[in-house]
């Protein structure tokens, strides 16, 4: 018996951690199976998730092709009113994805990191001047050197974060002794889940249905490696916009059982998890009655 098959199996508290109460339970299960039924179960997830790495840029690059034909589509008050073909497409995309064995949390990796890309084509076709195409072209040819995971970790980062990641190795080069040289640290997932907890773009751009503003932006020079924003739209942000921002999101969440028995789900809303437990509290308090004055 595993550790990894003792996490998976051990249900999960209010948190989404581990409830050690059940271990006890879970011993008691594994002892009556066969050694075989285990290891079975082990490589079955080692193969998934090799599957998955093996086919997910093709994944990935259907997912370009699919948003590149649903852009084109233009509203239409008759035929796609509000743009909904469009939407339902994408939503059927994503739907497709898991069917075809994709796990959920990887299914929104590659379509976070798919959008990313196509966020940076389209950056290139808009470049008025030189200098900025050339910067756009780095970040694009740089992005399409990593996996999807890091593709999808960039795509949530800030214009300086995604320069950070890209002068990562550069700027972390210590002198080796043995090599007689400077050697820099590998970017690696890790590395750039620490610079997008510093350099996080603002989830309410990237995280909902409504059209997002970094599909339309100007993209002007500066002394980065980067892309420096000004958004075409200005928008007032109000507790009460927010609040109805948070239920539409909330509203759109799988929340089937195999998602949330994804470990890197939880991960992502434990960071939090405080602030989300304060939400539910306000939204289990009754209501109160407005009196006239």
């Amino acid at each position: 018996m595993t550790s990894e098959l003792i996490n998976t199996f051990t249900p999960k508290n209010e948190l989404g951690d581990n409830d050690f109460r059940y271990e006890s339970d879970l011993h008691n299960i594994f002892d009556t199976v066969r050694p075989e039924v285990l290891k079975g179960l082990e490589e079955f997830k080692q193969k998934t998730t090799e599957l998955e790495i093996k086919y997910g840029s093709l994944a990935l690059e259907f997912a370009v092709n699919w948003f590149n034909y649903t852009d084109k589509l233009t509203a239409d008050e008759t035929y796609n009113q509000f743009n909904y073909r469009a939407k339902r497409l994408r939503k059927q995309l994503i739907e497709g994805l898991k069917e075809r064995g994709f796990k959920p949390s990887n299914v929104y990796k590659l379509i976070a990191a798919a959008e990313f890309q196509k966020r940076l084509r389209e950056g290139l076709f808009k470049g008025r001047r030189e200098g900025v195409n050339q910067r756009i072209a780095k970040i694009y040819e740089f992005v399409l050197t990593l996996p999807i995971s890091s593709q999808y970790l960039l795509s949530g980062m800030t214009d300086q974060g995604i320069a950070k990641a890209m002068r990562y190795q550069e700027d972390t080069k210590q002198w080796d002794s043995k090599t007689d040289s400077f050697i820099g640290k590998p970017l690696t997932y890790k590395a750039l889940e620490q610079l997008k907890k510093e350099y996080p773009l603002n989830t309410q751009e990237t995280r909902g249905r409504k059209k997002n503003p970094l599909s339309q932006l100007h993209l002007v020079p500066d002394n980065q490696e980067a892309i420096t924003i000004e958004s075409t739209e200005v928008k007032e942000v109000t507790q009460e916009s927010i609040a109805k921002d948070i239920v539409s999101l909330v509203k759109q969440l799988d929340t089937s059982p195999e998602v949330w028995k994804d470990q890197e789900i939880i991960s992502i809303l434990r960071e939090a998890k405080r602030e989300l437990m304060s939400i539910a509290h306000l939204a289990l308090q009754p209501t109160k009655e407005l009196t006239p004055n």
